[in-house]
Order: C-alpha cells, then sequence, then structure tokens
C-alpha cells in the first residue's frame, strides 16, 4: 500500500519516533515505584491541562481533515475523526469535574462523571483508530471521488463531534444508571472492574496493531503508534495509581497531553519541511526561469527587467552608470569551421571567462541572444567602464578553448555606452552601446570603442 503521506521523509521522523517512545517508556519506569504518592490538589492543573488537549487536538484533526482534503486519502479523514471525537468529551469532562469550576460540577453532574467521561474517552480512541484501520482494510476505494469530498468531510466533522457530544452528556446526566467507578477519589473499584481492562485491553490492542502497519515504513502509523503508546501509559498509569491526585495521576495527565501533542509536532514538522521545500523548489524556478540554459548567465528577460531597475536608481541618485554590450569576432566563420559543438563550447568558455572577469557583487553579466552579451555597470562612470571593457577583451583573447584535441582562441568587440541622467531609458542605453559596438566591429573588430557622444577615453 503506498504511503498517506509520501513527502514524509521517513528516516528523521523514525529516529524521532522512537526516541519519544523510549523517554515515555523510561518515564512512566522510573515513577512506577512511586505512582501511590499522594500530591496537592492544584487547582490550575486540570483546567490548563483539558485546555491543551483541547487546542492539540483541535489543530490535529484540522491539519488531517486538511490532508484529507488534499490527497483524498479516507485514512487520514478517520484519524481527523478520532482526534475529534475526543474534543466535546474532554471538555464536558472538565466542565463536571468536582471542584474545577464548582464543588460537584457543572451541568448537574453525578459523583461518576468524570470517571465515566474518562473511560469513553480512552476506549473510544483506540476503538477509532482500530474502525480507522478495519476501514482501511475493507474499503473497495483508498481515495475518494472529488465530487464526494464536501460530503465526506462534514461526515468525518459532524458524526464525531455529535456522537461524542451525546456520550458526555449521558455520562452526565446519566450517570445515576452507570455503574459505580470511585468512590473518594480512589479508583480501587475502577481498577478491578470489567470496564478498566476492556479500556487498557483495547489500547493494547491498537497499539499492536498499528505498530505492525508502522513496519510499512508509514510515518503516519509510526507516529499514531507513539500516540497510542502514551494514551497506554495513561491508562494504566491512572489505574494502578491508586487515586486522583496522586504522583501517578499527574503523570498520566501529562501523557494524555503527549497523546494529543506528538502527532500534531509530527504534522508541523512536515508542513515547515515542506515550506522550505517550496521556497527552494520556487527559489530554483525563479533561477531557471532567468538563466540562459546554455551558458548559465542571466539571460535577456532578466537583463530587461533589472537594467530597467538600476537606471532608475541610477537616475534618483545621480550616480554614473554603465552598459557593455559585446559580440564574438566572426562567430559565424568559428561555426562554420568547427561546428555548432564547437561553437556552443565557445559561448560557455566565453561566458565564463566574462564572468570570472567582474569582481563587484553589484555587476551583472547577460546574454542577449547568439553570441552577443551584455555587461551592466552601476556605480561606473566611462572611464572605469572602459578600463573593465579592456580587461574583458584581453582575458577572452587570452583564454584557449579546447575542442576535440585542438586549442583554439576567439576575440570580442565591445561597445561602451553611459548613462546620461535625463530621459535615457534602458533601450536607448542599449541601442547607444550596440552603435559602439558597430564601431569596434568597423575599426577592425577585437577593440573597445565607447559612444559617439562620450568623450574620447583611452584606456590605461
Amino acid at each position: 500500500m503506498p504511503d498517506i503521506y509520501p513527502f514524509l521523509s521517513q528516516r528523521p521522523h523514525k529516529h524521532a519516533a522512537v526516541i519519544v517512545a523510549l523517554l515515555l517508556l523510561t518515564s512512566a519506569l522510573v515513577i512506577s515505584p512511586f505512582i501511590s504518592i499522594p500530591l496537592p490538589d492544584i487547582a490550575p492543573f486540570l483546567p490548563v491541562y483539558g485546555t491543551a488537549v483541547v487546542l492539540l487536538e483541535s489543530i490535529t484533526a484540522y491539519l488531517l481533515l486538511s490532508q484529507f482534503a488534499s490527497n483524498r486519502q479516507v485514512f487520514a479523514g478517520f484519524v481527523a475523526s478520532a482526534y475529534l471525537f475526543l474534543i466535546p468529551l474532554v471538555t464536558v469532562q472538565l466542565l463536571v469535574f468536582p471542584g474545577v469550576f464548582a464543588p460537584k460540577g457543572l451541568l448537574n453532574a453525578g459523583a461518576q462523571s468524570a470517571v465515566w467521561i474518562w473511560v469513553f474517552w480512552h476506549a473510544s480512541f483506540p476503538t477509532l483508530i482500530l474502525l480507522a484501520l478495519m476501514a482501511q482494510q475493507k474499503l473497495t476505494t483508498q481515495q475518494v471521488a472529488p465530487m464526494q469530498l464536501k460530503y465526506w468531510l462534514w461526515g468525518f466533522v459532524l458524526i464525531p463531534v455529535l456522537c461524542s457530544l451525546a456520550l458526555a452528556l449521558f455520562a452526565t446526566w446519566g450517570s445515576h444508571w452507570l455503574p459505580i467507578l470511585i468512590a473518594k477519589n480512589s479508583y480501587k473499584q475502577l481498577l478491578h472492574s470489567p470496564y478498566a481492562l476492556l479500556v487498557w485491553g483495547l489500547n493494547a490492542l491498537a497499539l499492536v496493531c498499528m505498530i505492525r502497519r508502522a513496519r510499512s515504513n508509514n510515518v503516519l502509523y509510526t507516529w499514531l503508534s507513539v500516540a497510542l503508546l502514551a494514551s497506554l501509559i495513561d491508562v494504566t498509569l491512572t489505574l494502578f495509581a491508586g487515586a486522583r491526585f496522586s504522583l501517578g495521576w499527574y503523570a498520566a495527565r501529562i501523557s494524555s497531553s503527549v497523546s494529543s501533542m506528538v502527532l500534531l509536532c509530527a504534522l508541523l514538522w512536515e508542513v515547515n519541511r515542506l515550506y522550505v521545500a517550496t521556497q527552494r523548489a520556487n527559489e530554483s524556478l525563479y533561477q531557471q526561469s532567468v538563466k540562459d540554459t546554455l551558458t548559465g548567465l542571466f539571460n535577456r528577460r532578466y537583463l530587461e527587467s533589472q537594467l530597467a531597475i538600476h537606471i532608475d536608481h541610477a537616475k534618483r541618485h545621480k550616480e554614473p552608470l554603465c552598459l557593455l554590450v559585446l559580440d564574438v569576432d566572426h562567430f559565424k566563420a568559428f561555426n562554420d569551421q568547427h561546428g555548432h559543438l564547437a561553437g556552443d563550447d565557445c559561448l560557455v568558455a566565453v561566458a565564463k571567462q566574462l564572468e570570472q572577469s567582474l569582481y563587484r557583487p553589484a555587476d551583472f553579466i547577460a546574454r542577449y541572444g547568439g553570441e552577443e552579451f551584455v555587461v551592466v555597470l552601476p556605480h561606473t562612470d566611462a572611464k572605469d567602464g572602459m578600463q573593465i571593457a579592456e580587461r574583458l577583451r584581453l582575458n577572452v583573447s587570452a583564454k584557449k578553448i579546447e575542442y576535440q584535441g585542438q586549442l583554439l582562441s576567439v576575440t570580442i568587440s565591445i561597445g561602451c555606452a553611459v548613462l546620461r541622467h535625463s530621459e535615457e531609458t534602458a533601450q536607448s542605453l542599449l541601442i547607444a552601446a550596440d552603435s559602439a559596438l558597430y564601431q569596434a566591429k568597423a575599426a577592425g573588430r577585437n577593440c573597445v570603442k565607447v559612444a559617439v557622444d562620450e568623450p574620447d577615453i583611452t584606456p590605461t
């Protein structure tokens, strides 16, 4: 069966899940000899605990339902229902628990209401997880049809919430019909009742079944196994602690919080990882969209957008800007003599040499088309621009291109233009530099010429 979450990176999740499971087991074993020690009744503990569980389970359910809406895999929806089912139970238990909001609890609850809600809570979660596993095996399709998606979503939300609320209110208003499980905060009657064995057995069975599924390297199964382990530890500590407000009872509540938390943390981990991966993918796509596929330099699209920005900045701050347009001399003849593959190697070598000859971070080169390149030099006047252009020309002419055992060389001609702080645009600046390039070609090529309206500058 394919992974429900194929995007999950499984190895770090499995390692983290094993560490959390070992910490849970170790903590439980360490405190096991002391679980019956009575501790003070800390008044804010239960409200904080109940609120945390409700929030954690709500967010977990929301993320699982979001995944279900995205990939329409029914198992994620069933697991979301299991977490949603607990929210009314936890909320009502907090309201009816003696001493939290009223000495005997709210909603006209009986003395057995809170403990029976605990039984329903800790029996329903593993039961619903087992039903989710069974549904995954029995359903003929694992993916809901798009037209049916909204009905499944409503079902996954409304059915568990309404059923859970009805069960919680039955334990509240109908507690006199239910057997006595607690007396004076003591759990002895619960421990010796068949309900304790039933709750513990359901948690153990769900854990075993989920661990077996986790062997398939499905990350959702792995973290659900940890959640079920925490739930089983919660049940075990509660039953054997003997009474409310003992060390074991407080530890059980903490373990219950971990059960609500671990899957949420895993999902948030993946949300963050996917966000980072998406950002990197977007950056990669952007780089591909602005880079020339042959030379790796920026392309014409990037040049046109960035040159306009640099010109606007230079005008606003009254700064110089120099533009070089260069062309590989006799490139058509080079292609005809050595072939197009050699021509491609030539362009790549020229591009690399040009890039290595620029030292300032603000300077950049773009392939304008064919064998023509454009160099943008911000904060550069005509004199410095001519010096940089001459350096580029000399470095390219000194470069030897290896092709099929031959050492080939080419030269470049360069036209230079400097921004005039008037109404000049990127297009007019390119035209001026291109005109200077034609002057360089007319002068015999392998040289640098400045635009005619600039002062005559000889490179030093």
